[in-house]
């Protein structure tokens, strides 16, 4: 089986090689920060209570993603077959595809809400050719995309079957209540990914697999390290907190032209961008607990100035205020 697939994603990388820079293009769709971009945009500037559903729901199939690849630890083609090009890469093990899982997530999430014919039918075409480019750079099997979509699809049918029982009984709690459940609710999405951890026992990577992403793509791979885990986790809890403290949801939605709302969305995503690049000045080097701990306070902020300190700021300060 794999030997059919490895000869499938070298068949496309040499008789399509034309599709490299659309390929690219459309892997970048499926990026998680594509995803925040989209979510900080239609927060701020659409639809506050969509862009606040798409954040639980990225944070709960991102931390569901990463504690599977971690149960499953199985390897991307590139890792394991000189006859893939390596037009991409990843450090996390591949099995399921995080980009088909998201964008089925995301996307569908989209199209549930906007109840379109022209709508489904964009975003079917993007989640599928999202996959797709996946298995052509090489990262993926055609089996982790497959995996990816169906989980996807899994993660949002359970979540449009639930958010409206557990959203009414998250509601009803005061806001002390609300940024416990946000914490706890992190909480289970890292250690879903520790357990996975904590399972593998002394299991290693195997040498072969480091060597060979490392010769085809020039990029070490660290599979086992859960930083990425820890960030979805605190993304979470400082977006739902934040939500939870935003006595006036929609309100940077509400008002302000056009170009009053491009100048909210640039400056907060500049914003955002500070806080996190200027605190990773500061990360821990090291100490892989305080790396953690450091990694999730940082993603919790992050968070927090989207959900919140954006919308309390421009409501008091900014243009149309």
């Amino acid at each position: 089986m794999t030997d059919i697939q490895i000869a499938l994603i070298q068949a496309l990388q040499v008789h399509a090689s034309w599709l490299e820079a659309p390929m690219l293009f459309f892997s970048f769709l499926g990026n998680a920060e594509f995803y925040l971009l989209v979510i900080a945009l239609l927060y701020w500037c659409w639809d506050t209570r969509l862009g606040l559903r798409l954040a639980i729901l990225m944070g709960i199939t991102g931390g569901l993603n990463q504690a599977l690849k971690v149960a499953f630890h199985l390897p991307r083609p590139y890792w394991v077959s000189p006859e893939v090009r390596a037009l991409g890469s990843s450090p996390s093990f591949g099995l399921p595809s995080a980009h088909a899982q998201g964008s089925a997530a995301l996307w569908g999430l989209i199209a549930a809400d906007a109840r379109s014919r022209w709508i489904w039918a964009f975003t079917a075409g993007t989640i599928v050719l999202i996959g797709i480019s996946r298995v052509f750079l090489g990262v993926h099997f055609p089996t982790d995309v497959l995996a990816g979509w169906a989980l996807g699809a899994a993660v949002l049918l359970g979540f449009l079957a639930l958010e409206e029982p557990v959203g009414r009984r998250i509601a009803a709690l005061p806001l002390s209540g609300q940024v416990l459940a946000a914490f706890a609710g992190s909480l289970a999405l890292a250690v879903a990914s520790f357990a996975a951890l904590a399972a593998l026992g002394d299991w290693e990577v195997p040498a072969s697999w480091a060597a060979g992403a490392l010769e085809r793509s020039g990029e070490a791979i660290h599979p086992l390290a859960l930083l990425d885990a820890v960030t979805t986790s605190g993304l979470f809890f400082g977006f739902a907190a934040g939500a939870a403290a935003d006595r006036q949801p929609g309100s940077m939605c509400a008002t302000g032209k056009g170009s009053v709302r491009l100048f909210r969305y640039a400056f907060g995503i500049a914003v955002a961008g500070a806080i996190w690049y200027g605190l990773g000045l500061f990360a821990p080097q090291d100490a892989v607990p305080a790396a953690y701990l450091f990694q999730y306070l940082r993603a919790a902020v992050a968070g927090a100035w989207v959900s919140f300190g954006a919308p309390a700021f421009f409501a008091r300060y900014g243009p149309g205020a």
